[in-house]
């Protein structure tokens, strides 16, 4: 049985050889009209520019809103699944925080040397 295979050239210059989409000259893999999985990743950042707003993460409340944002924005697809395992991370280091009862550290600006807090709250330079 005969048809027609793929017309896409690999860097060795041999041709993929797979069975051609039918009335079509590639296979489903180099087709161009095919978006790759790069491609719609790329599409869902640049689109994705989504900023979530977190009110001070001070008490299990505040904790929890900010969860709850994360988790809604990753169920309704508005973000990437690694940014939000970063930002759950980054949640989870707070409610550590908060279950020993250290405060939580404020915000510094970038400087040459900030202080740090390994100490519950009491910054050493």
């Amino acid at each position: 049985m005969s048809y027609p295979s793929c017309n896409h050239r690999m860097a060795d210059g041999s041709f993929c050889g797979s069975p051609a989409l039918r009335g079509q000259r590639f296979c489903y893999f180099h087709n161009p009209q095919q978006p790759s999985q790069r491609q719609l990743a790329k599409n869902r950042r640049r689109a994705n520019t989504l900023r979530l707003q977190f009110p001070p993460l001070q008490t299990w409340q505040d904790l929890q809103i900010a969860l709850w944002e994360v988790m809604n924005a990753l169920t309704d697809d508005r973000m990437d699944p690694a940014r939000a395992s970063a930002l759950l991370f980054g949640l989870q280091q707070v409610s550590l925080h908060l279950q020993n009862g250290c405060p939580i550290p404020p915000i510094i600006p970038c400087g040459p040397q900030l202080p740090s807090f390994g100490n519950c709250g009491k910054p050493s330079l």
